[in-house]
């Protein structure tokens, strides 16, 4: 008997305690959470035109203002700024780089204010209406608050539990009267099925009981929120520069992307290369380095050429037949002069002509065996290729010195559809440390090398210094047409997943990234084909350091 009424006690405890738990500790659904709570940031108030953006924030007893451009975000500074409220007019004093200080009293009374602001500026005048909400004191700090349990609050979910909580209790009495009176075991079996079907009923949740979930970022640094987009402070905006630009729909020539290679010109560039095996020797102001600019017709290095055993034997032997030949030709050339008069002067003339050129004949066999060869520089430029020392023995057609004109470039570019030629009417190169380079279209090879059909731009005035051999990322400008919206390179940016986005200001201080389909246009611009929607702003400035924001 003790122990039946000792079961009976702990089940009823049980049910006691999962009937009537302590306020506050019950469990129920956080809300959801806001890009930014307004229980995190500090209160705000935007306002926006075609012309002006403006945020403000509350700081105290002060309304700190930042003015922006709106299809920019670049700052209006040195404008005339002031805002009105029941027709009370208060004026901003400018505290730099676009940023305006309100000292305003009634920042003090929590409620909705209708606001007015007046912004003149040297290139713009335009109203702005806003309405900015003081929270009241205590209000959004997130601290449990506990009612008294009314059922005029609870949702129809919890009237239900409630309802079955109390039938429950009913029937717990009921059974448990019962075991006193009749001590029947089935009477216990029916009490722990009771406390069992009670423990498993949903208990309302009092209101307010839980904080709201933490809002993702903070508003003193930039950060990413919880549906992807990025929350960048206003002061953080100006510290990094950050631009946007309004997008609109563009026909632009149609354009292709190709690697391409700087290359010489062949007109403004040459080789030195000897033309008989033999010995380098120092020019007149030595030997030429790579870098070292020269003039055409310089002496950049002298050639002895070099000759066998046997050849300089027999080029000995020829020599000494040629000195004896050249004094028999001058003894008949005197000896004839001798006897003008009496011999035709035809004769005369015949033997001092034999004699000079056996003279002439000598020399040059002379030099062939001990002379030295001038090696010029073919055009005016800069040498890139040295292969020549001094005492160097080289062969014929060896390649010495190399020379090209830095001012004078080409670009060839590998394109795998023979018919893009056709329709090429200019470009632009992207080197790899992002310089911009000029092109002017030179035509293509009638030729396909390797499976692909080399095209020739030349390098326009104005354009970088470059190296032969500098790889490139060519875009070729072609006839065709095509529709979209044209950006600066640097808005488009690669997101985690290799995919191109640009980021799209949704608000003041919220950036959304936007996956899109773009093109390059230029060397120093994309159109955007898909994905952007006309008069969306796109950052144009920054953008690399928003896709950073974690």
């Amino acid at each position: 008997m003790k122990g039946r009424v000792s079961i009976a006690v702990a089940i009823a405890a049980c049910l006691a305690q999962l009937l009537f738990v302590p306020l506050g500790q019950t469990h129920s659904e956080a809300a959801p959470a806001g890009p930014v709570a307004a229980s995190v940031l500090e209160p705000r108030v935007e306002a926006a035109s075609s012309d002006v953006e403006l945020l403000g924030i509350v700081a105290g007893l002060q309304l700190i203002v930042y003015l922006d451009h709106y299809a920019t975000n670049a700052p209006i500074d040195g404008a005339r700024l002031s805002v009105e409220r029941n027709g009370e007019s208060f004026e901003a004093r400018s505290i730099g780089d676009g940023t305006y200080r309100f000292d305003l009293p009634w920042l003090a009374s929590p409620g909705s204010h209708a606001l007015l602001f007046t912004v003149v500026a040297s290139d713009l005048s335009d109203l702005l209406t806003a309405s900015l909400e003081i929270p009241g004191a205590g209000a959004g700090d997130g601290a449990p608050h506990l009612h008294a349990l009314s059922w005029s609050w609870l949702s129809e979910r919890h009237r239900i539990a409630a309802a079955l909580g109390a039938a429950a209790l009913l029937a717990f009495a009921l059974v448990a009267w019962s075991v006193r009176r009749r001590r029947s075991p089935r009477a216990l079996v029916a009490l722990l099925l009771i406390a069992s079907a009670a423990s498993v009923v949903e208990r309302p949740a009092y209101a307010h009981e839980a904080a709201p979930a933490p809002a993702t970022g903070s508003p003193k640094q930039p950060s990413r929120l919880s549906d992807g987009s990025v929350f960048v402070p206003m002061p953080a905006q100006r510290a990094i520069g950050l631009r946007t630009q309004v997008g609109a729909a563009t026909t632009v020539p149609l354009s292709y992307e190709l690697a391409g290679t700087v290359v010489a010109d062949p007109s403004a560039s040459g080789l030195v290369q000897a033309p008989v095996a033999g010995r380098i020797e120092p020019g007149p102001a030595g030997l030429p380095h790579a870098g070292q600019r020269v003039t055409r017709g310089a002496v950049l290095a002298w050639l002895v050429p070099t000759v066998g055993v046997v050849e300089r034997s027999s080029r000995q032997a020829d020599l000494a037949e040629l000195d004896a030949r050249i004094e028999i030709a001058r003894a008949r050339s005197e000896r004839y002069a001798q006897l003008s008069g009496s011999i035709p002067q035809r004769d005369i003339d015949a033997a001092r002509t034999e004699a000079e050129s056996l003279v002439q004949r000598r020399s040059a066999m002379a030099a062939g065996l001990s002379g030295r060869i001038a090696l010029v520089a073919p055009v005016s430029g800069v040498v890139s290729t040295t292969n020549g020392t001094s005492g160097q023995v080289v062969d014929a057609r060896d390649l010495l010195f190399r020379i090209v004109d830095p001012t004078r470039l080409m670009v060839e570019a590998l394109g795998y559809d023979a018919s893009l030629a056709a329709s090429v009417t200019g470009g632009s190169a992207v080197a790899t440390d992002g310089r911009t380079i000029p092109l002017a279209w030179v035509g293509a090879a009638g030729q396909l090398r390797e499976q692909v059909l080399p095209m020739l731009f030349r390098v326009g005035a104005g354009a970088p210094p470059l190296v032969v051999g500098e790889r490139l990322r060519v875009i070729a400008t072609t006839r065709g047409t095509h529709t979209g919206v044209v950006l600066p390179a640097a808005s488009l940016v690669r997101a985690s997943n290799g995919e191109s986005v640009v980021f799209v200001q949704v608000s003041a201080e919220r950036f959304q990234p936007a996956r899109v389909t773009a093109l390059a246009l230029d060397a120093g611009r994309v159109v955007v084909t898909a994905g952007l929607q006309p008069d969306q702003r796109v950052v144009t400035a920054a953008a690399s350091l928003l896709a950073q924001i974690r």
